[in-house]
């Protein structure tokens, strides 16, 4: 018989017993939410700007990922040494409370360009490319509570990056990431938004004591 998959996120390893609960507030909110009432409307983006937004958003990154990540991680995004966006929405309670809840996050940096990840480039481009310092924005970690998925939430977050590309005068290269090799609801949202899987990187993850491979994959502008 083939055993159920009971992974709450795709990006923990197939079989996991790791990722079978909910661990962050929203989840037990919205049970009694009108999720549907809830509109792309009513969900704002921002950056990370409090200590409660990091506590939010480390319960959250230990669901959808199955890598520690460390205060240090945390708190370069609290001080804005690492970019950062979230999706959020505001639930009023009952007693009138109100309170705002993290639903989406993307944690990025600018990183320096490397040419191995710019296939496409023709060879003028890439002989330019030797006299110019280039930047590429770095996607660390993208993810959206399950309840809110499907909604273009997640697209939206990897739309604005591709804006500050367009709009950097060329001086950002390109957007890239790094994959587990098993993630295949992942590949099919990057391909879908534009990405090109470009590299393999051998045993780049130790997850739940296992080795995995990673893929690169890699946004350029036309």
């Amino acid at each position: 018989m083939q055993q159920i998959d009971q992974r709450l996120s795709q990006a923990f390893p197939p079989n996991s017993q790791s990722n079978t609960s909910y661990i962050a507030e929203i989840h037990s909110v919205l049970a009694n939410v009108k999720i549907d009432d809830i509109g792309f409307k009513d969900i704002k983006f921002r950056t990370i700007q409090t200590k409660r937004d990091i506590a939010q958003l480390k319960l959250l990154q230990q669901e959808w990922f199955p890598i520690n990540y460390s205060e240090q991680f945390y708190l370069a995004i609290l001080n804005g040494f690492t970019s950062s966006l979230i999706a959020e929405i505001e639930i009023k309670f009952p007693t009138g409370r109100k309170e705002k809840y993290i639903i989406g996050a993307m944690i990025y940096q600018s990183r320096q360009s490397k040419s191995k990840y710019q296939q496409t480039q023709t060879w003028k481009q890439w002989f330019c490319s030797l006299f110019q310092t280039k930047n590429a924005l770095y996607i660390m970690t993208i993810g959206v509570i399950n309840e809110f998925r499907g909604r273009g939430i997640a697209e939206y977050m990897i739309e604005q990056l591709k804006k500050r590309v367009l709009e950097s005068n060329k001086t950002l290269s390109y957007i890239y990431l790094d994959m587990v090799v098993y993630n295949e609801v992942a590949a099919r949202f990057y391909q879908k938004n534009g990405f090109n899987r470009v590299r393999i990187k051998k045993n780049h993850y130790e997850i739940e004591n296992q080795q995995f491979d990673a893929y690169v994959y890699v946004w350029l502008p036309n």
